[in-house]
């Protein structure tokens, strides 16, 4: 059932260039996925388009987005996914590189990818592998999609030694984040991309000092306490606020650091951790979740090495506490098993990984701090 918005506030679309000379149309706000097919044939898009969607998206919202791309213009098939990390496997790589051949796709069509980050992370592979490019376009359905899976052109499956190992950087040519998809999110869903909101809040001070992004008259930080101790209503404007925020944060970003050499690495705060947890849990825990226990145990290390006050750790744990997330590792997790995850992780770098820790205040971090393979039982 869907709930009824009240927020109608304008469609914001910003044109964001990077480092790469490539530009991703972005346009965020209540009604953005009526902009599809105008997007479409900005991009100079072929004839033939594929929906990539997962069901739970599928069933409140394909119809709704298949109405946007009329016949006359366009030829539109469909594929349906599974939820949850299971689409992201080479069997469902395959399927997709079939269905284009099979319909005779060309490096003028489109993939469109509607659901959630793990649809976003296929549809981007797939896209970035057939015919060596076709034009991708994202429609995010999921609270944490919007914030942060459907932006920055990283996309990756799954292999079974661990989560994302084989990926691309290729960027959408379009994100529609449309505010009133998340209508019809679960609570237990929606509150898995607080997670994320919160990383940007941790992170906020640290990105506008090293980027053009400019922070607002109160820290995303404050605003999170706020909106969570009000109960997260997706239709209150701060909510909506907040999401604009952290699409323009990564923008910043992504903009400034593409191939995720340097201060994109602030973006995988709470991500060793929680990525271990995703691959050794067999994905019992969602990335939101993880991500969230990744974060406070990334703050306990700062705690442990004098990085952050203790009061700063509890203000994290109340966040997450309120939102009703995990915030330790689950009881039957094999910390061993957590460390051989962790070992194989993209940020390590010899005999040493890169983590990113809260430093000083919450909204500062320090994205280059090492930490010996040896004393990765200081993460867990």
């Amino acid at each position: 059932m869907r709930h009824k918005s009240r927020h109608k506030g304008p469609v914001i679309t910003m044109l964001w260039n990077t480092a790469l000379e490539v530009k991703t149309r972005v346009a965020v706000g209540a009604g953005a996925r009526t902009k599809l097919s105008g997007t479409l044939a900005q991009i100079g898009a072929g004839k033939h388009v594929l929906v990539l969607c997962q069901h739970s998206a599928a069933v409140h919202w394909l119809r709704d987005v298949l109405s946007q791309l009329p016949s006359e213009d366009y030829q539109v098939t469909t594929l349906e996914v599974p939820d949850g990390d299971t689409c992201k496997s080479t069997d469902w790589l395959i399927r997709i590189w079939d269905h284009l051949q099979e319909r005779g796709f060309n490096r003028q069509d489109s993939i469109v990818a509607l659901g959630g980050g793990s649809v976003s992370d296929l549809a981007g592979f797939a896209a970035a592998t057939y015919m060596r490019g076709l034009n991708l376009v994202v429609v995010p359905t999921s609270l944490l999609a919007q914030v942060d899976a459907s932006i920055g052109g990283k996309n990756a499956i799954n292999l079974p030694q661990g989560k994302n190992l084989a990926g691309t950087f290729y960027f959408p040519k379009a994100v529609l984040a449309d505010q009133e998809l998340l209508a019809t999110v679960p609570k237990a869903q929606l509150m898995s991309g607080v997670a994320e909101i919160l990383k940007y809040a941790l992170i906020e001070e640290t990105v506008a000092k090293h980027s053009d992004y400019e922070r607002g008259p109160k820290p995303i930080f404050e605003i999170l306490e706020s909106v969570i101790n009000d109960g997260f209503d997706v239709e209150d404007p701060q909510v909506a606020g907040l999401i604009t925020s952290c699409i323009k944060m990564k923008l910043f970003v992504v903009a400034r650091d593409p191939r995720d050499t340097n201060l994109r690495r602030v973006l995988n705060l709470g991500h060793t951790l929680g990525h271990a947890l995703e691959s050794v849990g067999e994905f019992k825990l969602s990335h939101g979740e993880a991500v969230g226990v990744g974060i406070v145990h990334a703050a306990k290390l700062a705690v442990a090495q004098k990085k952050l006050p203790k009061s700063e750790l509890e203000r994290i744990k109340d966040i997450l506490f309120k939102a009703e997330l995990p915030m330790e590792i689950p009881a039957k997790t094999s910390k061993e098993k957590l460390i051989a995850c962790m070992e194989l992780d993209k940020k390590r770098e010899g005999d040493k990984i890169k983590l990113i820790l809260p430093d000083g205040k919450l909204g500062t971090v320090d994205y280059d701090y090492s930490l010996p393979i040896s004393d990765l039982g200081k993460l867990v």
